[in-house]
């Protein structure tokens, strides 16, 4: 039998980077972040698609898509600019899913991007959240820009709108209801992802960061949409799989392959490519409440219980 040994499973096992889950927030109040009265003022005179792409950077409103058609993500832009919303290299990706994070919960910033060259401002910007991500680390003063973003730095400069974020290792499948809970409010999810020691121990660390955008249906029903900042992708995968990650098919079992086999075979491929080329999710980084939720279209907020 083939290990499937993650140092997720371990420092769970461990209780390392644990804690209780974050109560989901409430559904329906996160859609979107109120648009201040100048940023209303400049888009009156703008076009409906430059306007959708400053209000809606992450494309929701473009609905959960279809499991196996990834769709490309572009960046805000007043003048019809249609530049990739891509990492600028192998280190940045945790960089270029919190960047347009908080341009979805910022209307203001997603504004600015969307002026001259937005291409050339979200590199300037991915390289600025990288320094504030990457100030601390474990046990020494900084962490190596060539480990990319770690989890605890990406969970203290995360802010959708007036939601903070913290993290835990996932260890268990409530981590992943979690963070569908938290996308189906509308508050986007970061995911980290990874592998087993099949491939090396290289690959069982966390190796690529993904953002979950949107979430619908209920339980394991429905379909959630992953940012993947590589490719610029919208990927949509079923709920059911993205929660239980399907094993892959061994050797014996191909020729003999049915339609249930190949469908299984097709989501599968969905989600490996949803989530940058690694099979399963080894990190969250999931919106916390801090005594109330705030935020919403209306500016509302709800006591914690």
């Amino acid at each position: 039998m083939q290990s499937t040994l993650r140092l997720s499973s371990l420092l769970g096992a461990m209780r390392a980077f644990a804690g209780p889950v974050p109560a989901p927030p409430p559904r329906g109040r996160f859609e979107r972040p109120a648009i201040p009265d100048d940023v209303e003022r400049r888009l009156e005179s703008v076009t409906s698609r430059a306007r959708r792409s400053v209000l809606d950077p992450l494309g929701r409103e473009r609905g959960t898509g279809t499991v196996g058609f990834p769709r490309r993500l572009n960046l805000p832009s007043l003048d019809g600019d249609t530049a990739a919303a891509v990492q600028v290299d192998e280190t940045t990706c945790g960089s270029a899913v919190l960047a347009m994070l908080g341009l979805a919960g910022d209307p203001r910033a997603a504004l600015r991007i969307a002026g001259d060259d937005p291409a050339a401002r979200f590199v300037r910007l991915q390289h600025a959240v990288q320094a504030a991500t990457n100030r601390h680390g474990l046990v020494v003063a900084g962490w190596p820009r060539t480990y990319g973003t770690p989890p605890w730095g990406a969970a203290r400069f995360a802010s959708y709108g007036g939601v903070r974020y913290t993290h835990r290792v996932a260890g268990s499948r409530g981590l992943l209801e979690a963070a569908v809970a938290a996308a189906r409010a509308g508050i986007p999810v970061p995911l980290y992802t990874g592998g087993d020691v099949t491939s090396g121990w290289d690959a069982a660390v966390p190796r690529h960061v993904v953002l979950l955008t949107l979430a619908d249906g209920e339980g394991t029903e429905g379909n959630a949409v992953i940012y993947e900042p590589s490719g610029a992708g919208l990927h949509t995968v079923p709920v059911a799989v993205l929660l239980d990650p399907p094993p892959a098919p061994t050797r014996e079992a191909e020729p003999q392959q049915t339609t249930g086999d190949r469908t299984a075979a097709r989501v599968r491929k969905a989600l490996t490519a949803a989530l940058g080329g690694w099979p399963h999710v080894a990190w969250v980084v999931l919106p916390k409440r801090a005594g109330r939720w705030q935020g919403g279209a209306t500016g509302a907020t709800t006591e914690a219980h």
